[in-house]
């Protein structure tokens, strides 16, 4: 920073536009570099303690667990039964003429391939739909970093503009003593510090809230305490609309995941019609003879699904599922269409915010600041009057917030674009 000499001694900062280093926590004092926290630091602690994430990665595990249970036959029965057995008989097995012990089981013929099909596919989909957790998950970390440093930054260009303002009171003062200039240059700047306090009490809040937003996603108190984050780095999205579109429809969780629906809807429509199809039944009988020899028999029986008063069941069944699979196609096409228009809508924003971004730091910016330098050196040699002076300072100062509000406008539709094409894009 330089320094210009105004009167008597007195001195008034020139802040030359740089990025700012002070402590956003409000606490007016400065973080150590270790202190500083990233957005990948942040990120991973959200991805290891996040309580919804780790609900949607326990999901999986439940539906893994169907897999088994579709695959699986019914239970055997075994049983016993008792023939010519009187009634006044309290020995069942000694009075009876013949007692049948039997074990049988029910046999499914080609249903259980596809109810494992279908749990598989359930798998894939809570898969996918658990991703997708983690992918917004993602980006709402990325948005309220970006909130945290909006707020951050902008507590430090009120900081600076503080100390700007006490010198540019001070200068007036000095000239005012001397009967340079009036009393009310002095009033208007005392004005402006007021102005700034009620701003630092309103960026307080917004960083309060930011704060209390990444703790919740990282899953630590409220007021756990997060230090000065890292700066934002603004660089060129690559991949073109079109390109960029595709990866949606490739790689988005929640189109996979219905992909993955759809796949289990067939299956349960291949089960269902294949429940048309006889269940076979085997049956061994050990028949325990009171007279005579014993002896083995056994019986194989199936059910009759063609039977006028069941057919209902199974028609209702395929025509449900057949419903459920057209929906689900018609359901993905929609999502495929409003993915693209996702898209390009966060390819335009994040393209306009990042344009906005160089133009503040390349011309904007710089302009601004040496339109405040050419106006201290005028009010110096009283050139021209203090309004002119403060009218600069607010200029820089406003174009000073803007630029961060921007950067952090940046980040969030850059987030938004990743979120808008599945995958980072890196």
């Amino acid at each position: 920073m330089k320094a210009f000499p105004i009167l008597s001694g007195i001195l008034v900062v020139n802040c030359l536009w740089t990025p700012v280093t002070l402590s956003g926590g409000g606490t007016g004092q400065t973080n150590s570099q270790d202190s500083i926290v990233t957005l990948s630091q942040l990120t991973d602690q959200a991805l290891q303690a996040n309580p919804a994430l780790q609900a949607s990665r326990v999901r999986i595990q439940g539906a893994e667990a169907r897999i088994s249970q579709a695959a699986a036959w019914d239970d055997p029965q075994a049983g016993v039964e008792f023939y010519a057995t009187p009634v006044t008989s309290a020995n069942p097995f000694k009075d009876g003429m013949e007692t049948d012990y039997y074990l049988q089981q029910m046999i499914p013929l080609g249903k259980k391939s596809p109810m494992e099909e279908a749990a598989r596919a359930n798998v894939r989909m809570v898969e996918q739909q658990s991703a997708n957790v983690e992918r917004n998950l993602v980006a709402q970390v990325k948005s309220a970093y970006a909130m945290l440093y909006a707020a951050q930054r902008r507590l430090g260009v009120n900081a600076e503009n503080e100390r700007l303002l006490n010198q540019i009171i001070e200068s007036a003062r000095g000239k005012y003593s001397v009967g340079i200039t009036s009393q009310s240059d002095v009033l208007k700047a005392q004005v402006e510090l007021a102005k700034l306090e009620n701003e630092r009490a309103g960026i307080e809040e917004e960083l309060r809230a930011a704060e209390a937003m990444m703790n919740a996603l990282r899953g630590v108190p409220a007021s756990t305490p997060i230090p000065r984050v890292a700066e934002i780095e603004v660089r060129d999205f690559p991949g073109t609309p079109d390109q960029l579109e595709q990866r949606a429809w490739e790689r988005r969780p929640e189109l996979l995941a219905m992909q993955a629906e759809i796949d289990m809807n067939k299956a349960e429509l291949v089960a269902s019609k294949r429940e048309r199809i006889p269940d076979l039944m085997l049956r061994g009988t050990y028949k325990q003879m009171t007279e005579g020899t014993d002896f083995w028999a056994a019986m194989i029986g199936i059910n009759i699904p063609i039977a006028p008063w069941s057919s209902g069941k199974y028609s209702g069944r395929i025509e449900e599922n057949e419903v459920n699979v057209r929906s689900g196609e018609l359901n993905l096409a929609d999502m495929k269409n409003m993915a693209a228009s996702e898209v390009r809508n966060a390819w335009v924003r994040t393209g306009s915010r990042l344009e906005q971004v160089r133009r503040y730091r390349g011309a904007i910016l710089p302009q601004a600041e040496q339109t405040l330098q050419s106006t201290l050196v005028s009010y110096q040699t009283d050139k021209t009057d203090f309004l002119s002076l403060l009218d600069s300072y607010r200029m820089v100062q406003m174009f000073r917030m803007e630029y961060y509000m921007l950067v952090a406008d940046y980040l969030a539709a850059y987030a938004s674009l990743e979120k808008a094409a599945g995958t980072p894009l890196e």
